[in-house]
């Protein structure tokens, strides 16, 4: 078997068919989690008409303007995917499994072009795709931009690589190609805001011949890393006239001091999930650091400290300045991460954070393997050999294992509260879940326990308010809310979560402040999709036909591909009489989406008003081939039969 592998493009088969192998379950996981905003409720992927738009806005532009997203080549890569698989989730899947073995490719290439022997390089590669630290990026679609985003950053680093080979005539090839492959980057994802620090750092530690001293490497790394940090101004520029915010400050409670208390902690937890990647999880939970104790401060900056020391004392010993850069990459490559006023408090620690990082840790992990003597009567090869064995073996068991967890939303969130049940959030997913499948009273008792350990948390309230009115016990959904209104710190706004606010109301028959809510997102930003769809149904709910026709036939324009606003469009149209524009509706509705009840039933009522008999009878049968025990559906063909 060796004998085959040393062949370059058997190697690289080889390591793609295993990867393959290992996440093919994936691609019969539905869409979960952030994929319905991202990918199956935006508009902006339906057309590629729109891809230009993309380069102007947010990623959730159709939710909300508070959002710090900045991804259009993300967003390109989903228009191309709805354009060949819509909303089969395989499909997508099947581009984020790809995208994970283009990554390995890469890294294989890079492993060679920064001098490791083959089966080392080979090994980082090996290492790479089987790394169960990798799986949220695999088996997560909307994880699938840190995926991207590596392999733009390490063919950008390959071509730099290339532009300072001294054979390389004319080397300004491989430095533009090295840019441009930069912006894709950077256009992809914000992990690669680090590059031009990375190329320094290389620049600084390999410097020409002709540098004699530290001073004169330091200027030459600096004017090396000059085009990348002027690519990077450009690129925040560009972001700052798309975007509202350039950065998020989602708990302004906590300012610097706590980041930089949490930092060793939050260091340590990628530490622990890159040596021992077991319980790992979408919802890891670390809140910040308060004060310096022992176990969530000091014991984790003495580890983080040790292992940094580690490195530095290997690659001083050996003289090997590889492995100095093998850890500069693991910790720059992960700033952007590290600024967790971004995200809410515990939410800091995520595994696709440390995709891009892992490059330099499986190339560390592949030469400390490849560094193994001689062992009594284990020759030093066999005991390698064993070694990366051993490591890819239990690295697929792990992949294998826990790859399954986001085979739904419903195991995103029990293994999150499983694992963290002190996590609010975890807490709070689940309680959706359950509420959402009928298991209101287990959701209740959720959602009482983060509040009576957090009774200031308005957004358990909200979730409370949510799982009652789902419930029908309306009177205590509106205590609820009314309380969770009463304690927001901020969380009304945004966009999303007025329109959400809204939402309930128009459920509990409050219109008039669900239309105020409405009027002022839609006063905001008047082309909001999600406010031109929910506010289109709340004027529809309190029988403003021309408004709700108005606003439900601007969200069909704004998103061609959704059923939803045709379905509500066809309700109007059939309250106000015009039966011919109701039933076109309604038809398209259940082209658009033929798993919902009402498209159904409403489309046959349209047909039999029309006197079209076999064809609605046709519809009613189908709504109850969804929903077994629909009475309107049953009573609806009770009536065809009877009819003269």
């Amino acid at each position: 078997m060796a004998v085959w592998l040393q062949n370059q493009a058997i190697l690289l088969l080889f390591l793609g068919l295993l990867t393959f192998v290992l996440y093919v379950g994936t691609l019969t996981f539905p869409f979960v989690w952030d994929d319905n905003p991202q990918i199956v409720n935006n508009p902006i992927i339906r057309t590629w008409s729109n891809v230009p738009r993309a380069f102007g806005s947010d990623l959730w532009y159709h939710t909300t303007r508070q959002q710090v997203y900045y991804r259009p080549l993300f967003t390109s890569w989903s228009t191309l995917n709805y354009s060949l698989f819509a909303l089969d989730p395989w499909g997508w899947h099947l581009g984020a499994v790809l995208a994970h073995i283009l990554a390995v490719v890469a890294v294989f290439f890079l492993a060679r072009k920064m001098s490791l022997e083959y089966w080392t390089a080979g090994t980082a590669a090996l290492l790479f795709a089987l790394h169960p630290v990798h799986i949220e990026c695999v088996a997560w679609i909307s994880a699938a931009s840190d995926a991207m985003v590596t392999i733009f950053f390490v063919l950008a680093f390959l071509a730099f690589l290339n532009s300072r080979e001294p054979e390389q005539k004319p080397w300004f090839g491989w430095r533009a190609a090295s840019i441009l492959l930069l912006l894709c980057a950077l256009l992809t994802k914000e992990m690669a805001l680090t590059f031009c620090v990375l190329v320094g750092f290389y620049a600084y530690l390999y410097p020409p011949a002709e540098v004699n001293s530290k001073v004169q490497a330091l200027r030459q790394s600096l004017f090396v890393a000059l085009p990348y940090g002027a690519v990077t101004v450009v690129y925040l520029l560009l972001r700052r006239f798309a975007l509202h915010h350039v950065t998020g400050s989602f708990d302004p409670r906590h300012g610097f001091i706590d980041m930089l208390r949490t930092w060793p902690l939050v260091l340590y937890k990628y530490l622990k999930i890159l040596t021992l990647p077991v319980g790992l999880t979408g919802l890891y939970y670390d809140p910040y650091v308060q004060g310096f104790d022992v176990t969530r401060f000091l014991l984790p900056l003495l580890l983080v400290a040790g292992v940094a020391a580690g490195i530095w004392y290997w690659s001083r010993r050996t003289g090997d300045r590889l492995v100095r850069f093998a850890g500069l990459w693991m910790v720059v490559t992960l700033l952007p991460a590290l600024y967790l006023r971004n995200f809410g408090n515990g939410d800091f620690v995520r595994d696709r954070y440390i995709y891009l990082p892992s490059v330099g840790f499986v190339i560390l992990l592949a030469k400390a393997i490849f560094l193994l003597p001689d062992i009594k009567s284990f020759r030093s090869l066999r005991l390698r050999a064993a070694a990366v064995g051993a490591l890819a073996l239990g690295y697929c068991v792990g992949t294998y294992a826990q790859e399954v967890y986001w085979a739904s939303e419903l195991l995103i969130f029990s293994r999150g509260h499983s694992l963290y049940p002190s996590s609010d959030y975890a807490a709070l997913g689940l309680a959706k879940e359950l509420s959402r499948r009928g298991g209101y009273d287990r959701a209740i008792e959720l959602i009482e326990g983060v509040i009576k350990n957090h009774p200031d948390n308005d957004r358990a309230y909200f979730s409370l308010a949510e799982t009652y009115i789902r419930a029908n016990r309306m009177e205590l959904g509106r205590e609820m809310l009314d309380r969770a209104v009463a304690l927001s710190h901020g969380t009304l706004t945004s966009e999303t979560s007025k329109i959400d606010l809204a939402g309930l109301y128009s459920q509990l028959g409050d219109y008039d402040r669900a239309l105020a809510l409405c009027s002022q997102v839609l006063q905001q930003d008047p082309n909001l999709y999600s406010a031109l769809y929910d506010c289109g149904n709340t004027n529809f709910l309190s029988r403003r036909y021309a408004d709700a026709e108005s606003l439900l036939s601007r969200a069909v324009l704004a998103a061609p591909g959704q059923a939803g606003p045709n379905y509500f469009l066809g309700r109007v149209y059939f309250q106000t009489g015009r039966t011919n524009e109701a039933e076109a509706s309604f038809r398209k509705a259940v082209a658009l989406d033929p798993g919902i009840y009402d498209y159904h039933y409403w489309y046959g009522r349209a047909l039999a008003l029309r006197g079209d008999v076999q064809d609605a009878r046709r519809e009613f049968q189908a709504a109850l081939a969804v929903k077994s025990d629909g009475i309107e559906a049953k009573a609806s063909l009770q009536a065809l039969s009877t009819a003269p």
